[in-house]
């Protein structure tokens, strides 16, 4: 889809086109989930935009209830989540939801809103220096993704820390590891890349969980 019609104000902008929407950020896309369905009907059907299906992306702490309306109602966008760890006593200590939503749950929401090939589930992993970023924990997260057979992207992104963060970054060689770890499976179910971070200088990048305000 183009959208060059919309107005711009400079242009650089008015010469690009949106190609890519997700839904993000700070708040919830699944705790406003009616009007997240809403939105996504109006960007995708032809008495709408006619944006495709393949290029908007809902990202998810892990709502196993809105990833299970997902499915009911067919809202058929990509999907990414935010795993961080391979185990419930890990992700738990990094995510409070995990209480609320455990990975098994998790993971079975997933297995029924359905992955293939074309439409894998991104699972997003902040990379936390002595955290969640050792061999082992690479390979209980591979073999987590493949033990429900989801077709996953498996996305590292190292931590950008802030004043006070209680996390550091992992290094580089710890990174590259990581994902050796999880191409060495060779399974065509798993698929892993890092995403480098762009915008660190102001305070802006992504694998940044917070802000010193």
């Amino acid at each position: 889809s183009h959208l060059g019609d919309w107005d711009h104000e400079d242009v650089y902008a008015a010469n690009r086109s949106v190609t890519h929407l997700v839904f993000m950020g700070m708040g919830e896309p699944l705790y406003n989930y009616h009007n997240v369905r809403q939105a996504i009907g109006i960007l995708t059907e032809n008495d709408g935009l006619r944006f495709s299906k393949r290029r908007i992306t809902l990202s998810t702490s892990g709502v196993v209830p809105g990833i299970a309306n997902m499915a009911r109602d067919e809202v058929d966008v990509l999907l990414a989540v935010s795993l961080h760890a391979p185990d419930n006593a890990l992700r738990s200590s990094i995510m409070d939801i995990n209480r609320m939503f455990p990975i098994e749950d998790l993971m079975a929401a997933c297995v029924d809103f359905g992955s293939k090939p074309a439409k894998r589930i991104t699972f997003e992993y902040v990379m936390l220096d002595g955290v969640n970023d050792s061999l082992a924990h690479a390979e209980q997260l591979a073999e987590l993704l493949l033990r429900y057979k989801i077709h996953s992207f498996v996305n590292l992104i190292p931590f950008n820390p802030w004043p006070g963060s209680p996390y550091a970054t992992s290094s580089n060689n710890r990174v590259h590891a990581f994902l050796k770890v999880l191409e060495g499976y060779n399974d065509p179910l798993l698929r892993a890349a890092v995403r480098w971070p762009k915008g660190r200088d102001i305070g802006a990048a992504c694998g940044q969980l917070a802000t010193p305000s």
